[in-house]
């Protein structure tokens, strides 16, 4: 998709739902600009190689009572 054909989108939004377009685009903009530190990756590496067992499905549902 090119920013044209975006912007054609954009033109034929219903007034109603301009201003949630909108805060999308910056969420996206904004989202895209923040940079991971690299300790934060770091960190985020070290979990990867210790992944959690996770809780089993019928512990799960005696947990609710299931």
């Amino acid at each position: 998709m090119s920013k044209g054909q975006l912007h054609e989108l954009v033109n034929r939004l219903p007034e109603s739902e301009i201003t949630s377009a909108a805060r999308y685009l910056e969420f996206l903009i904004a989202h895209e600009q923040q940079l991971v530190d690299p300790e934060m990756l770091a960190r985020i590496d070290a979990a990867r190689g210790h992944p959690s067992p996770g809780i089993p499905h019928d512990e799960i549902l005696r947990e609710f009572g299931v």
